[in-house]
C-alpha cells in the first residue's frame, strides 16, 4: 500500500477527466490535489511541491507541454516526475514531451493498472532521489563540520607548539646560565635549576592535558580510583608549582578546614587538575598578588577551589574557557588564555569522576575555579 505522505497533482481543464484519475488514485492510496489550467498547476506545484504531476497535453491558454517545460526550468520543481495524459498518440507529440522533460505518457482512455503502475514506478524514483538529495546535503554539510574543525586543530596546535615553547625557553635559558658559570653561587644555581625543573612540569602536564582531553573525549581513559587524603594532593600541588611561584612573585595560601573527608577518585588525575588550576591561576596573577587553595567538603562530594587575585574573566566568556578550541576564540578577542588544552582537561576530568567545574569571576577582582569529586562514603556504625 502507498505511502499516504506520497500526493499527486492532476491537472486537467475538463473535471470529469480530474474526477476520474482522482478516483483512480484515493483508491490507491494517495492524497490528491486538483488544477483545472497551466497556471493553476503552476502555482499549486510551486506552493505544494507534489511527489507526482499528472498533466493533461491539450488544455488552453497554457499547454501541457508549456507548463512541463516551465516545472523542469525551476529548480525547485525540476524533481517532481511528470505523467502527460494524452489523446495525442504520434511519435512526434511524445518527442515534444519528452523534450520538455515529461518522464512518461499515458493515452486517453487511460487504463487504470497502466496508470497504477507508471505511477508507483515514478513515485519510487522520485523518493531515491530525494533520499539522494538529503544524503548529498548531509554529506556537504558533514564535509563543512570536517573542514572547519580541521582548520580548528590545525589552530589549536599551533596555539599549542606556541605555549610549548616558553617554557622550554626558560628550560633552556636557566640552564645555560648554569653552565656558562660553572663556578657559580650554587644557591643560585639551584634557584635556576629549580625554575627550568618547574617550567618542564608545565610542558609535562601541557603534553599530558593534550593526550588525554582525546581519549576523555572518546571515553578512553580508564579511572583509577582509590581512597585518599585531599590535603596530601594539595600539598603535593603546592610544592610542584614553587618554582613557578617564587617565579612570579606570587603568594600562595591555603585555606580552608585542615580536617575534610578521604577522597574516592584517581588521585593523579585528581593533582593534575590541582596543578592546572593553580598554573592558570599564577598566569593570571600580577606581582606581588595572592592565590588561595583550598577544599570543603560538599555533601557526598569534596569541592576544591583555587582563588586568584587576577584580571578576571567577562561573564560572556566564561562558557568558553573550558572548551577545547574555546582558547583559540579568546585569543581572536584579545583575551589572556590558559596554556594548552588546561582548562579543558579540568573540565573533562571532573566530569569523568561524575562531578564538575564552574568558575566565579569579576574582572578586576580575580576568578575562584571550584570543581567536584566523590568523597569515600563513610562505612555504617
Amino acid at each position: 500500500m502507498p505511502s499516504s505522505t506520497e500526493r499527486i497533482l492532476l491537472v486537467d481543464d475538463d473535471p470529469r477527466n480530474v474526477r476520474l484519475l482522482e478516483g483512480i488514485f484515493r483508491a490507491g492510496g494517495y492524497q490528491v490535489s486538483k488544477a483545472y489550467g497551466g497556471d493553476e498547476a503552476l502555482s499549486l506545484a510551486a506552493q505544494e511541491v507534489p511527489d507526482l504531476i499528472l498533466l493533461d497535453v491539450m488544455m488552453p491558454h497554457v499547454s501541457g507541454h508549456e507548463v512541463c517545460a516551465r516545472l523542469k526550468a525551476d529548480a525547485r520543481t525540476r524533481p517532481i516526475p511528470v505523467i502527460m495524459v494524452t489523446a495525442l498518440n504520434s511519435v512526434e507529440d511524445k518527442v515534444e514531451g519528452l523534450d520538455v522533460g515529461a518522464d512518461d505518457f499515458v493515452s486517453k482512455p487511460v487504463n487504470r493498472v497502466e496508470l497504477l503502475a507508471k505511477a508507483r514506478s515514478l513515485l519510487r524514483a522520485k523518493a531515491l532521489h530525494d533520499e539522494l538529495a538529503r544524503a548529498k546535503v548531509e554529506l556537504e554539510s558533514k564535509n563543512e563540520e570536517l573542514k572547519r574543525l580541521e582548520q580548528l586543530k590545525e589552530s589549536l596546535v599551533q596555539m599549542i607548539v606556541h605555549d610549548l615553547k616558553n617554557p622550554l625557553t626558560a628550560i633552556m635559558g636557566n640552564l645555560d646560565l648554569v653552565l656558562q658559570r660553572p663556578g657559580g653561587s650554587a644557591e643560585r644555581d639551584h634557584e635556576r635549576i629549580a625554575r627550568a625543573l618547574a617550567s618542564s612540569r608545565s610542558m609535562m602536564r601541557m603534553i599530558l592535558d593534550m593526550l588525554d582531553v582525546g581519549r576523555m573525549e572518546e571515553n578512553r581513559l580508564p579511572l583509577r580510583l582509590e581512597s585518599f587524603e585531599i590535603g596530601c594532593v594539595l600539598d603535593e600541588c603546592s610544592s610542584e608549582v614553587d618554582g613557578l611561584l617564587r617565579a612570579s612573585g606570587v603568594v600562595l595560601q591555603r585555606q580552608g578546614p585542615e580536617s575534610l573527608p578521604r577522597a574516592r577518585a584517581d588521585r593523579s588525575l585528581v593533582g593534575r587538575i590541582v596543578a592546572n588550576l593553580l598554573s592558570n591561576a599564577i598566569k593570571h596573577t600580577p606581582t606581588g598578588g595572592t592565590i588561595a587553595l583550598g577544599a570543603d567538603p560538599e555533601g557526598a562530594h569534596l569541592a576544591v577551589w583555587v582563588r586568584d587575585t587576577g584580571e578576571g574573566i567577562p561573564e560572556e566568556y566564561q562558557p568558553l574557557i573550558f572548551q577545547k578550541f574555546g582558547q583559540l576564540q579568546l585569543k581572536k578577542q584579545g583575551l589572556t588564555t590558559d596554556r594548552g588544552l588546561g582548562l579543558a582537561f579540568c573540565k573533562l576530568a571532573a566530569e569523568a569522576h561524575g562531578g564538575s567545574i564552574v568558575v566565579d569571576s569579576t574582572p578586576g577582582k580575580g576568578s575562584t575555579f571550584r570543581f567536584t569529586i566523590p568523597a569515600e562514603a563513610e562505612a555504617a556504625g
